[in-house]
């Protein structure tokens, strides 16, 4: 989403998706949300610097463009080797030992008997002992082959984890080892060796249902962030082994429902999660990074925090955030939010508008019919859902003056500003200006017209044309009148 706004790394953002439970709900989601991305960029072929969907994105089978046999298709989420579902003892050919015999007896050490029946069709159920086996069939996989091949000198790399589950607190530690490795199938990679790596580790911030009978208890969840956090120092931190270390965590007052994997895993979206995000675009603008002989140069180490809020109720607004972060983010979500509400419920009525019909390519009934739009605006609805899921989370990031629209199952499906006037759509901040006050019922007209300042220029393709007016458009009235 901080992409879509215009949120910019620097970088062409090449994601690769590692979790063996291809069902789950969140993951199919996220899956969806690139793709769409990804579709809209391509389409609006960005000419500008300051453009909504500017930041190309592709996948690691696109990057290597590799055909026939070797080809790894568009996917972002790539497959584990030898990974198709069934029970860890399976995976590890427990059956395969011999019975009764010492390397049977090892591993019946190493690992309970729910342990080896555990079912990897819906991941590691928060056992990185079994993650970390089954993950280091990826590093010796073709796809990670085809990382090392693409990866040059100039490319950064970034590890999303989280450290009290199964699959990011297996993965994190062990892809990274083998990055600083640089030894690939049997190959030296000097460049993988002596990239800039950077990670998040997101620590608890939710709780589970449930009771001590279910495979994931959040019960353990501090238990495994501090033993994870003890070897990260002593395996990681002290060896220099990563670039920039983010860290994340919330008081976790908030219950999930304790759901192990499949399309019942789905929760709302949640501030931490934005905050991770965050952490990727500082990693990618800060230049003072480097590495030398498989070490990083003076790593650094960093927290994300908000002013003090209520402990009763906490609510995030743009003001809570560090004036670093607002720069960040508070114009260009709120840019990508009035362009969201300007289609939604204006757009239709203005396609005689001067913006609309005089500039060419016009914007007319058959670009609102066609698939680019219908795919911009589906997107542009799970962007409301996004933040409306925030609002209601907890803790809540509630920028803006919305109340959230919920459907019979208890799901987020929209948002409604509680205000008709755009003006009043961010909390805590009021219209600089009251020059505009007649415009109080009819902030969209204000819109308009700033998008008629643009009736004279003309652009490449009517996609290029809506992404370019509005980010202009938005972008002047919200500093003019809000920021």
């Amino acid at each position: 989403m901080l992409l879509a706004s215009g949120v910019s790394t620097g970088y062409e953002i090449v994601p690769i998706i590692l979790d063996p439970d291809s069902s789950a709900a969140d993951v199919a989601k996220t899956e969806q949300l690139l793709n769409e991305y990804r579709n809209i960029n391509k389409s609006v072929a960005p000419s500008s610097e300051k453009m909504f969907f500017k930041n190309k994105m592709e996948s690691l089978g696109e990057v290597i463009g590799a055909v026939g046999a070797n080809a790894l298709g568009s996917e972002f989420r790539l497959g584990i080797g030898g990974l198709n579902g069934g029970k860890f003892k399976d995976f590890i050919d427990y059956n395969l030992l011999e019975d009764g015999g010492s390397n049977q007896a090892l591993i019946d050490v190493l690992f309970s008997e729910s342990n080896l029946n555990l079912d990897l069709e819906v991941g590691f159920q928060g056992n990185p002992n079994i993650g970390s086996i089954v993950l280091n069939k990826f590093t010796e996989s073709e796809e990670f082959n085809h990382f090392a091949n693409s990866f040059n000198g100039n490319d950064r790399i970034f590890i999303i984890s989280s450290i009290f589950g199964g699959t990011g607190a297996a993965g994190f530690p062990l892809i990274l080892k083998n990055i600083r490795q640089g030894l690939v199938n049997g190959k030296n990679y000097d460049h993988l060796r002596n990239a800039v790596v950077g990670a998040i580790t997101v620590m608890p911030y939710f709780k589970l249902d449930g009771d001590n009978t279910d495979n994931i208890q959040s019960s353990t969840f501090y238990s495994k962030t501090k033993a994870a956090l003890h070897y990260y120092h002593k395996n990681i931190s002290s060896s220099k082994d990563i670039n920039a270390l983010y860290y994340i965590a919330d008081d976790n007052n908030n219950v999930y429902k304790n759901v192990v994997g499949g399309v019942g895993q789905k929760n709302d979206s949640h501030f931490v999660e934005l905050a991770a995000a965050l952490a990727i675009v500082d990693f990618a603008n800060d230049d003072s990074l480097s590495t030398n002989g498989g070490y990083a140069q003076n790593p650094k180490y960093k927290e994300f925090g908000v002013n003090d809020l209520s402990a009763s109720n906490p609510v995030i607004t743009f003001k809570d955030l560090a004036q670093e972060t607002q720069n960040q983010i508070q114009l260009n979500l709120t840019q990508l939010l009035f362009f969201s509400l300007y289609l939604e419920n204006e757009i239709n009525e203005k396609l005689k508008a001067p913006f609309a019909k005089e500039s060419s390519p016009v914007i007319d009934q058959n670009f609102l019919s066609s698939i680019f739009y219908g795919k911009l605006v589906g997107f542009l609805d799970q962007y409301r859902i996004w933040l409306a899921e925030m609002k209601r989370n907890k803790i809540s990031f509630s920028p803006y003056n919305i109340h959230e629209i919920i459907d019979n199952q208890g799901s987020v499906i929209g948002l409604k500003p509680q205000n008709d006037d755009l003006m009043q759509l961010v909390s805590g901040i009021n219209q600089r200006s009251s020059m505009f006050k007649l415009f109080q019922e009819k902030s969209y007209d204000l819109m308009t017209s700033t998008l008629n300042e643009s009736r004279k220029e003309k652009y490449a393709t009517v996609e290029n044309k809506l992404m370019t007016q509005f980010h202009d458009a938005t972008a002047k009235v919200i500093t003019k009148y809000l920021f």
